[in-house]
This record gives structure tokens, C-alpha cells and sequence, in this order.
């Protein structure tokens, strides 16, 4: 495969050269759930690359109710889903192939998609939550990519002696789709918007009882009229919800997120609103607690930080500030990208 090319050009003082890669590229998600797909394709077209996205939706009706359900797709190797992703792969012939959390897809398969190019290719996954890290799929891939450093133990049990093809990468935003603008006023109140668990339902109304001004927006995953009728909020929805108040609140959503951070903290922060967040230890990989971000480490400690930030919204507009800086300059899909080619550099290119 022929190098990446470092660009030296249009870049300020003492920052790292921007890594360019001029082959194909195909990133396989669920882009019902990975929406960010998109976002990563983006990043790669800006580094030169020819980038397309292979949905992971079903589209026979068998395949539909199977999931429904189930509650996930059928990537049994004799199921006509896994021919069709076969055949698509086949005719983008990319150099490249980044699967998004691709769990549920046996080895074989894997191995039957090498065989079917024409060329060799890098496989590579990176995984946004934490489950079933521990999956024998996960040895077919050239370089493992994983947001949450809870996920280290157990894939070095499953990839013992391949340092090299495995690397920490944590979430990242699309700043042109989360950024500030198009609101007058905050309210003074704290909102939550994501899906609404049973367990998140507990916890909101529960500060809600405490006094918290509380209010919260989004499909509810429980229940199968809930399932069936709720429409997720997209991109323009959350942007707005998370300038309309004064405090967004991130509940982070065990098992998907044991040590990381979720999707949330990045856009919040983007949108240069204020974010109050439960500790994790991989914040601090990526924020300044308390001067980027608002944390709490128990629920006793939600209504007094909002009370604080109430009363000082000077400070609490600089902390926003300071949030936003901090993803514009480290946060976004095409730093992720870099850190991606880089990784690539070191082993297959």
C-alpha cells in the first residue's frame, strides 16, 4: 500500500502535520444507531480519501421481523443479509473497511470478505459502548479501536500479544452539526435529552422531588407502544435542547459506558452549553473537570452544583467556553481520523 502523505502546509505553529490518505475507504455501521457514520465518512474525504458508508439496516421483510423481534439484525453466514454486505464490499473494493461495533458477525465472515477482494485490505473496528468486547470476531481485525479503557482487560485476553492493534480512541462530535447560535435565552433549568430508560426515568423524577427544575425530552425505550411510536431526536433537535437551558445533564448509560464518555459530553460541550456529568474515570483523559466540564459523583451533589451554577453564571458561561475550545481543538471526527491514520502508519502502510 502506498504511504500516507504528510502535509505541512496551512498548518499554525508547534501543531502535528495533518496525515492525507488518498485510497478507498468504507465504514459498515447501522447508521439507524451509528448516525456518525456520516460525521467519519466527512473526516476521511477531507484527508483525500474516497469514503462511502455500508449500511447495517435490514431490508427483507423476514429481516425485519427478525429483528423486531429479537431486538438486533441476523448475521448467521447462511443469511442473505451477509451475501448482500459480501457483494457491497465487494464492488467499493476499498483499501480500508472500519467496522462500527460490528458484534454479532462470526469470523468466518470476516475471512470470507478478504477473500472476496481483489486486493488485501486493513479491517478495522472501533467500538462506541462496551458490550461483548470479549467476542472472537474481534481477532480478525488488523487494528481494534476502542472509547471506553474499561474495554482494555478483556481485549487483551482475546488479542494477547498484539499491542500494536489495539488502540484507545474516545468519541468525537461534528462541529458543524453541534455548534452555538439560534437561541436568545437560556432557561434556568437543567434538561435532559437522550433516550429515556426506566432506569433514567427513576433518577429524573427523583430530582425532580428534590427540587431540581428538571425537564426531559426523548423517546422512551420501554414498553412495546413506546418502541413502535417514539421518534429519536435528531441532530437539530438536541442542538436546540441543549442551548434552551441553562445546565445540561448527562446520565451516562451502564453497561454501554462503564469508564467513558458518551456522545453527549462532546456535543453539549460543542454547543457551548453548560454540561453536568457523572465522573467517570476517562474524563479526565479528555476534559478539566470543573473548568471545562460540571461533574457529580452522587446524585446529593446534582441539586447543589446546579444551585451554584445558578448563582455564578459568570463562571458557569466560562466553563462553557472553555468546553467548546476544548472540542474544536482536540474533539472532532477529524482528529479522530488522524489518530486513526497514524495508528494505521505504524503497522499496515
Amino acid at each position: 500500500m502506498d504511504e500516507m502523505i504528510q502535509e505541512q502546509s496551512s498548518q499554525p505553529a508547534g501543531e502535528k502535520p495533518v496525515l492525507s490518505y488518498k485510497h478507498k475507504v468504507l465504514i459498515v455501521g447501522d447508521t439507524r444507531m451509528h448516525y456518525w457514520a456520516e460525521d467519519l465518512k466527512e473526516a476521511f474525504v477531507h484527508v483525500g480519501a474516497t469514503a462511502s458508508v455500508l449500511p447495517l439496516v435490514p431490508k427483507r421483510l423476514e429481516e425485519r421481523w427478525f429483528e423486531f423481534r429479537k431486538g438486533f439484525m441476523n448475521f448467521d453466514v447462511d443469511e442473505p443479509v451477509i451475501q448482500r454486505i459480501r457483494d457491497q464490499v465487494t464492488q467499493a473494493n476499498p483499501q480500508l473497511i472500519l467496522f462500527l461495533d460490528p458484534f454479532g458477525m462470526e469470523p468466518a465472515f470476516f475471512k470470507a470478505i478478504q477473500r472476496d477482494l481483489k486486493r488485501s485490505a486493513i479491517l478495522a473496528a472501533w467500538f462506541s459502548d462496551c458490550r461483548r468486547t470479549s467476542w472472537k470476531g474481534i481477532q480478525c481485525f488488523d487494528h481494534v479501536f476502542y472509547s471506553d479503557s474499561s474495554m482494555q482487560e478483556s481485549l487483551k485476553k482475546v488479542r494477547e500479544g498484539e499491542k500494536k492493534g489495539l488502540k484507545y480512541l474516545p468519541l468525537a462530535v461534528n462541529e458543524k452539526r453541534f455548534q452555538p447560535g439560534g437561541v436568545k435565552a437560556r432557561k434556568n433549568k437543567i434538561v435532559f435529552a437522550g433516550s429515556l430508560t426506566e432506569t433514567r426515568l427513576k433518577i429524573l423524577n427523583r430530582l425532580r422531588l428534590r427540587g431540581v427544575p428538571v425537564e426531559w425530552y426523548g423517546p422512551q425505550t420501554h414498553g412495546f407502544w413506546n418502541r413502535l411510536t417514539n421518534q429519536k431526536l435528531d441532530h437539530s433537535d438536541l442542538s436546540r435542547l441543549y442551548q434552551e437551558f441553562a445546565i445540561t445533564l448527562n446520565l451516562p448509560r451502564r453497561p454501554k459506558n462503564l469508564n467513558g464518555i458518551n456522545f453527549r459530553v462532546f456535543e453539549v460541550a460543542a454547543c457551548q452549553n453548560l454540561l453536568l456529568t457523572k465522573w467517570v474515570p476517562d474524563l479526565e483523559l479528555q476534559f478539566d473537570p470543573y473548568e471545562e466540564v460540571v461533574v457529580y459523583r452522587d446524585w446529593d451533589e446534582v441539586p447543589l452544583v446546579f444551585r451554584s451554577m445558578m448563582y455564578d453564571p459568570y463562571r458557569a458561561e466560562d466553563i462553557a467556553l472553555n468546553g467548546r475550545k476544548r472540542v474544536i481543538q482536540h474533539h472532532t471526527y477529524r482528529h479522530r481520523v488522524q489518530t486513526i491514520l497514524t495508528t494505521l502508519g505504524q503497522k499496515a502502510c
